[in-house]
């Protein structure tokens, strides 16, 4: 898939009008300040995303707008199709004419987004992992994102009944259904993303890197069998703790290099390295299970990356067959003579 057009009004700092793209790389140059982020972002946010960060859906929209924001897109590839979102506390989304809910307009035009803060993925909290594969699952399988939400609400749930002194059982059997569900969704990308790492990019981290999904199911296992078996191994020290000691909210994707973690073995360089590999990786997962090609967004991709690390990306993600973006204060590949650059004048606020 990819944007053909895209146009914003009253999009945080960015001036009323259209852009044009590239159907392979595209660089989003300017200097400080001059909204390239936004504009990155509002690609995320008419993909069906939301805010990057998490970030509040109304802050989206400009401070001096008088009404809500507004993006439009129209999309060619494998399918063709109109998109437009309207933000103000919420965002609306219609693709094709039709009201449009996030996971469908997702399932129709997938897309990734890496910021400078995703280096976190191999040296920061399990939790900035865990939403690395749960935005992998959304995309993947449409009715991931609620079941999780269902999950997560479980957890609160039977949190509040540990914390009143109150049995937890009417809980136990849907806490297994769900969150070994959320688990085995999250263990068959594991494995698809180990398999397809192998042969992605090896030469951009000749390194033997490896990862898994802690805790590991044990071969012959389900998803549902070592949750119930932990349930019970933990329900002691749950009641002391007054929360869940096991479960998906406690998963971690653990990343090694040399059988030593990855984030005490690798410098910063290094692991910029490993996540561009993680993430094109991730998008042959995705292209392979959705038969879409997916659009990739990364901001300011260059970072950290000597000379020769910008050289391999530029070269592997002008291969890749896929819409990039990617922005940047200059433009981040000059070897890559095949790319379209949209530059950005300095913001006037």
């Amino acid at each position: 898939m990819r944007f053909v057009e895209t146009a914003s009004r009253d999009f945080r700092n960015l001036k009323a009008g259209y852009c044009s793209w590239g159907e392979g790389l595209n660089f989003i140059i300017g200097p400080n300040g001059a909204g390239k982020t936004n504009l990155l972002e509002s690609l995320n946010v008419i993909s069906g995303w939301g805010p990057f960060g998490g970030g509040k859906i109304a802050s989206l929209v400009s401070w001096t707008a008088p009404g809500p924001a507004l993006l439009a897109a129209s999309v060619d590839g494998e399918r063709c199709f109109d998109v437009e979102a309207m933000i103000s506390s919420r965002t609306t989304l219609r693709a094709g004419g039709e009201r449009v809910k996030h996971a469908e307009l997702r399932s129709r035009l997938p897309s990734l987004a890496f910021l400078p803060s995703d280096i976190n993925l191999v040296e920061g909290a399990a939790s900035v992992r865990r939403h690395f594969l749960d935005r992998l699952c959304a995309l993947w399988i449409p009715v991931y994102a609620r079941r999780l939400s269902e999950y997560r609400q479980l957890v609160r749930h039977r949190c509040a009944l540990l914390r009143q002194n109150r049995s937890v059982r009417v809980t136990t059997i849907p806490f297994i259904k769900l969150g070994g569900w959320v688990r085995e969704c999250r263990r068959r990308l594991v494995e698809l993303l180990r398999e397809t790492f192998l042969s992605e990019g090896p030469e951009i981290l000749p390194l033997p890197i490896s990862f898994e999904l802690h805790p590991a199911i044990p071969l012959g296992a389900s998803a549902y069998q070592t949750l119930e078996a932990s349930l019970e191994a933990e329900r002691e020290r749950e009641r002391y703790a007054c929360r869940p000691l096991s479960g998906p909210h406690r998963d971690d994707l653990r990343f090694f290099c040399n059988g030593r973690p990855a984030a005490l073995s690798l410098s910063r360089g290094q692991k910029r390295r490993l996540i561009l590999r993680l993430i094109l990786a991730a998008g042959r997962v995705i292209e392979g299970q959705m038969r879409l090609k997916p659009i990739l967004l990364f901001d300011d991709l260059g970072a950290e990356l000597d000379a020769e690390g910008r050289a391999l990306a530029g070269r592997l993600l002008a291969g890749a067959g896929w819409q990039v973006f990617v922005t940047g204060t200059e433009i981040p590949f000059p070897d890559v003579s095949t790319a379209f650059c949209h530059r950005l004048p300095p913001s006037e606020v």
